[in-house]
């Protein structure tokens, strides 16, 4: 069996349990660097990077912040630790499972002269980790056709079920799709929820008897859309989008909207 050395940059809500997850699987050896220090009893880590073993790195797994800034997506974090592996070991596999808009994980290989490079975009949540944790089916899109090899090679290693897609972009379109479906979603529950009240009608007692629809399932309309991922990657999509995008513009304003409304409800 191949053994493989890997380092996991980003110890954060996803980093950390990938790791962890990772240190747990026979023939493994995991390394964590991140720029503010994190402690793990399963692997060392570190905040300096030269003190990684890079020479010897099979696999980078990326799980670092991707974000918003000024309205644009900010991958930085992404493109220093990129940089820092093109530096180091450029032959060795990429895997970024941070989020990131359609066309960035390209742009970043031919710019950077990354050779092996995989896109296997998380799905953890933190709220369930024993049902959505680390090892759920994952899609998975490569550069080329041996990254794809290496790439599918390290995550059956590792246990985690994959759906191929034939390329870095499809893989990047389908993370965002994913949570910008999710956004809209919860959006009309709670502008649904707004037009019971207003209507002196009761919002779950509606919600409920719509479920019953064989093809319905009307979301809970909590305390608004919160969270890093959801807010985010909705915007990632409209910014990628050469065109209007009025839906994906209407859920953004009717959960500002709701979240007004809920503040004035008190």
């Amino acid at each position: 069996m191949r053994s493989w050395k890997v380092v996991v940059a980003g110890l954060g809500t996803v980093g950390m349990p990938t790791a962890e997850y990772i240190a747990g699987v026979e023939g493994v050896s995991v390394y964590g660097y991140d720029i503010v220090m994190k402690k793990s009893e399963k692997f060392p880590t570190t905040t300096n990077w030269d003190e990684l073993p890079h020479e010897d790195i099979d696999v980078y797994v990326i799980a670092v912040w991707t974000g918003l800034r000024d309205g644009k997506p900010d991958l930085s974090a992404l493109e220093d630790v990129l940089k820092k592996i093109a530096r180091a070991n450029p032959d060795a596999l990429i895997s970024v499972e941070s989020t990131v808009p359609v066309g960035a994980l390209r742009r970043f290989a031919n710019e950077l002269g990354l050779r092996r490079l995989v896109h296997v975009p998380h799905r953890y949540w933190a709220g369930d980790p024993e049902r959505h944790g680390v090892r759920q089916l994952r899609v998975l899109g490569a550069l080329n056709d041996e990254s794809l090899a290496m790439g599918v090679e390290f995550y059956q290693h590792l246990d985690i079920p994959l759906h191929i897609v034939s390329s870095l972009e499809v893989a990047e379109m389908t993370k965002i799709a994913e949570n910008a479906y999710r956004f809209v979603q919860i959006a009309f529950a709670e502008e649904l929820r707004m037009i019971c009240e207003s209507l002196s009608l009761d919002f779950e007692e509606v919600r409920r008897a719509a479920n019953t629809k064989w093809n319905i399932e009307i979301l809970e309309a909590r305390d608004g859309i919160g969270g890093m991922c959801l807010p985010k990657d909705i915007r990632y999509l409209r910014y990628v989008a050469e065109l209007n995008t009025p839906l994906l513009n209407g859920a953004i304003e009717a959960d500002e909207s709701y979240k007004l409304w809920i503040r004035k409800k008190g």
